[in-house]
């Protein structure tokens, strides 16, 4: 099994103050929240280190300024889209933009569609700002998105869109099919698209993602498009988001707030995020592989040890999505998981009505960690 050069071990991780190893007993491995257990890049390391070595915490726009070309070479290079830099807005990070573009575009009462299952804080979003939950079932046979369902579940209150691509908790890579069913619907009823693809860089391979905004000129100006350089370099604390919004009426009213209502990135986000666009590629292309031998060492795991238990190979992301439907756990067998082998999981339920049955496991840990993880679940439903 490959390994990485920026992996932690148990001790190392259970020391950190994050929330992934920091929530349960010392007894549990945890797998739940989408961070990875390896060491972000030096680069970033190195930036924010600088900052703190030089007290230059004072006030400065010194990183922020290049953030929005930055977005657009990133883009340009690794997904072949070059997006306006006047339609560039940077918030504080990809939930704030999500909120920010709900809060602006609809009102309450108005729903807004979501490909389930999906992730939990979408969900959230929406009852916090007391929005709709309009349910798009995905079809849990290779977790494709059907073009007439999507059609058929918007009602005429329906104003907008909310999308993860790649897809969280599946890992599907929506195909250009399903890529352009989307748009059209988004066209044709007038909706605004709020697209989130911060899972972007983080592929397979033989699946590539591609924007949204290159439906089409009609889609891209109903769209808001929102990524981070977060999930690709382990940096979700530093808080700093990127966004196209492509849609003229979003973007007027994105500039209408009066001063300081967007907020403002800290330092040490922007400085990591101008680090890792510039420096990290080759850390990036080392994380990916090994991510994709985590996701390998699983499905092999699976097959072999854990009959039974439903599992679709992920086109991209460190998520895995598990069906232990058919083994009787209950509709959250992630409380017989937890209490039995001492594993703690993602609750399928908090992706909404189609997760019953189903957990949620982050595979970006070490090789041996991962099997560790596998083999309590094995032992524990061996026991029962």
């Amino acid at each position: 099994m490959t390994t990485h050069d920026g992996l932690r071990t148990e001790a190392e991780l259970r020391a950190l103050t994050g929330i992934k190893w920091s929530r349960y007993p010392d007894d549990v491995l945890p797998a739940w929240v989408a961070d990875m257990d390896l060491v972000p890049p030096d680069c970033a390391r190195a930036a924010v280190a600088g900052l703190a070595e030089a007290g230059d915490f004072g006030y400065t726009r010194h990183a922020t300024e290049q953030l929005p070309g930055l977005f657009r070479d990133w883009q340009s290079r690794y997904h072949s889209w070059a997006p306006d830099l006047d339609e560039i807005t940077i918030f504080n990070d990809v939930l704030h933009a999500i909120a920010m573009s709900i809060h602006l575009h609809t009102d309450p009462g108005d729903g807004i569609a979501l490909l389930t299952p999906i992730y939990p804080p979408f969900l959230k979003a929406l009852d916090g700002a007391r929005r709709r939950f309009v349910d798009v079932p995905l079809d849990p046979d290779g977790w494709r998105l059907d073009p007439d369902r999507l059609a058929a579940s918007l009602d005429d209150g329906t104003r907008a869109v909310l999308l993860c691509s790649p897809h969280n908790p599946t890992g599907r890579v929506f195909d250009a099919a399903e890529r352009e069913a989307i748009g059209r619907v988004v066209v044709e009823r007038d909706l605004l698209l709020i697209s989130d693809e911060v899972w972007g860089d983080l592929t397979h391979p033989g699946n590539r993602h591609g924007p949204m905004a290159l439906v089409g000129d009609d889609v891209a100006a109903r769209t808001i498009t929102i990524s981070s350089a977060s999930k690709a370099f382990n940096l979700a604390g530093l808080r700093c988001a990127v966004a196209h919004v492509g849609s003229p009426t979003l973007r007027a009213r994105l500039e209408a707030l009066p001063p300081h209502s967007i907020g403002a990135v800290g330092s040490p986000g922007a400085e990591a995020a101008v680090a890792c666009w510039t420096e990290g590629h080759d850390w990036l292309a080392a994380t990916r592989s090994f991510l994709t031998d985590r996701r390998d060492q699983l499905a092999k795991r699976v097959a072999e040890d854990l009959p039974g238990v439903g599992f679709q190979v992920p086109e991209a992301t460190y998520l895995a999505w598990l069906d232990f439907s058919a083994l009787e756990l209950g509709d959250e067998p992630q409380e017989w998981l937890y209490d039995n082998a001492r594993v703690a999981l993602s609750p399928g339920t908090d992706f909404g009505p189609s997760g019953r049955g189903f957990v949620r496991m982050n595979t970006a840990t070490s090789p041996d960690l991962l099997d560790h993880l596998i083999d309590r679940i094995v032992d524990a439903l061996a026991a029962r």
